[in-house]
């Protein structure tokens, strides 16, 4: 199962975007989106965001 970003939770750091080898993340109106075509389940994202956004 890929990562899903709690949009309530995210606070727009972009630390994902930043991270994510894959650039499978993208700021969407101050969120995280995750591309499902660009994931490779590699999870860096869940453990650099700051807030546990991502799970």
């Amino acid at each position: 199962m890929l990562p899903v970003v709690d949009r309530d939770k995210c606070n727009g750091c972009a630390e994902c975007v930043t991270q994510c080898p894959n650039d499978a993340i993208t700021m969407v109106k101050n969120k995280a989106v995750i591309n499902p075509s660009k994931c490779r389940n590699c999870r860096i994202c869940e453990e650099v965001c700051p807030v546990n956004a991502i799970h």
